[in-house]
Order: structure tokens, then sequence, then C-alpha cells
């Protein structure tokens, strides 16, 4: 028995090793090497020296300009998670309680936009958000306004294209865990005088909330580290840090600040993911004793 369960081992080691091996080299040591550059002095000229300095931190945190980009970062990404939820919720309830063959279909249309690049996505809103664009021709056609009004490059145009971008997960995440919930529950409560904002909200949304927070986390994430679709929606007007800190690099070549940048978003990312980790581990277990106690 004991031998079975060493091979069972092995084996899965030899699986992970390889993904394991990739992850370190793409992932941990970049961000030892910006961990390590963050704390070298920068010179001007486009050049650093090797030290061991909290400038590039101090500086980060004592510049109102920093400051802001890292407001709007956490601000556009907390309202980009909001709003896909409150956009996925509805979509993921119909997919979880459709019985028709069209469902696989509609579940590929929903996944479908992930497979079009963020860049294309981006120069359609830049299409619709436009001057010149579709909402601007409604806008002044139904004489809301007598000239167009400036949509891109600003912080609802940018919520809105990242909220499209990450739809498609906050859809999937809530979907497969509604899927789990016994349609019967909804059913009694309907039969007992519920309205459907009261099955809603003392049902659907408690027991989905595993899903609920495993979407929100991951698309607050994706959109926390966002890079395309702020510097083309948003420009030089709406900034978020991937792309000030790449600007840092490659344009002002501050390395140590770009670094310190890079080290303090991921940083805040992890923060993020250990505190929402929590919360999921604590709802999946009150949800698993609410469980127990209906079965008894």
């Amino acid at each position: 028995m004991a031998a079975i369960k060493e091979h069972k081992r092995l084996e899965v080691g030899t699986l992970i090793a390889p993904a394991t091996i990739l992850i370190t080299i793409m992932f941990l040591l970049p961000l030892v090497y910006f961990l390590r550059t963050s704390f070298n002095k920068n010179v001007s000229g486009g050049s650093m020296e090797p030290a061991w300095t909290f400038e590039s931190y101090a500086e980060f945190f004592a510049d109102p300009y920093f400051l802001s980009i890292l407001w709007n970062t956490v601000y556009i990404s907390l309202a980009a998670t909001l709003l896909s939820f409150v956009l996925a919720f509805p979509i993921a309830y119909k997919l979880a309680r459709m019985t028709s063959k069209w469902k696989i279909v509609l579940i590929a249309m929903v996944v479908f936009p992930l497979l079009v690049g963020n860049i294309v996505r981006d120069i359609g809103w830049i299409a619709l958000f436009s001057q010149s664009g579709l909402v601007n021709q409604l806008i002044t056609g139904l004489g809301l306004a007598e000239s167009p009004i400036q949509i891109l490059e600003t912080p609802l145009s940018v919520i809105i294209a990242i909220s499209n971008v990450v739809l498609p997960y906050m859809v999937i995440s809530i979907q497969a865990v509604i899927e789990r919930i016994n349609p019967a529950l909804e059913e009694a409560a309907v039969d007992l005088g519920a309205s459907q904002w009261m099955v809603i909200k003392t049902i659907l949304v408690p027991l989905a909330m595993p899903g609920i927070l495993a979407g929100t986390l991951f698309v607050f994430i994706l959109s926390m580290n966002a890079y395309t679709t702020p510097l083309v929606i948003g420009g030089t007007k709406v900034q978020m840090m991937a792309p000030a800190l790449y600007s840092q690099i490659t344009e002002v070549s501050n390395w140590p600040m770009g670094s310190a940048m890079a080290v303090i978003l991921i940083a805040l990312t992890l923060l993020t993911s250990i505190l929402y980790l929590r919360v999921i581990e604590r709802s999946s277990f009150g949800n698993i004793n609410a469980n127990t106690e209906v079965k008894g």
C-alpha cells in the first residue's frame, strides 16, 4: 500500500514538475529581478547604481502623481469588478438554469470574446466612444447634447472597456456555482410567497457566494494588472499602474522606480488575494455547514 502511494506521488510530481519549473522561470525570477532592481539608485542619464535603498519607494508614496495613479488603479478595478458582476449575474443564472440544446452555443458565445485580442476590442470601443462615434451620434441625434461629449480618455470609458474584457471570467465563475444549487430551493421559496428579489437575496446570492467571491477576485486581479485597455482607451489622461510602470522603464529609463511600482502592484495584488481567499474559505465552510444542517 505504501509503495502504491509512493508511486502515485512520484507520478504527480513528474506531472507538475514542468509547470513548476516554467512558473519559476517565467514568474519568480523576473519578480526577484524587479525586487532587487527596485532598491538600486537611479542616476540621471538613464542609468542606475547598485545599492540597497528605499529611495524609489519613498518617492512613490511621497509624490501625489504616483499616488493618484495607484488610486486610479484601485478605483477603476473596483468599479470594473462591480460592473462586471452586475452584468454577469443574470447571464450566469440564465445559463445555469437553461436546459435547451442551445445552452452550449450560448456558453461558447460568452467565452468567444476571450479569443479576440484586447487591442481589437479596444479599437471597437474607440469607434463607439470617439467624437464622431456611434454613441456621440446618438447623443447629438436625440438632442441630449448640442455637440459631441468627451467619452474617450475618461475613467468611465476605461471601466466599461475593462469590464468587457473580464466579463466572461465572471460569468463562468458564477454559473458553475449556481448550477450546483438545487432549483427546488427557489421553487419552495416562491411557493411560500417570496418575491423573485427575495429569492435572489436570501437563497441564490448566499449559496453562490463562493463563486461570486472567486469571480470577483479573478476579475479584480485582471483589472489591476490591465495594460492594453488603459493605455489605448485611457491615453495619458487616465493612467493605471501597469502602463505607468512600463513608461517609467521604457520612456523615462528609471528602472528602480518602474521596478518599485511593479513590486507595489504585485504586493497589493497578493494581499488582496490572501484576504479574499480567507473570505472564500469561510464562505465555503459556512455553506457546507448550512447544507449539512438542511440535510439533517
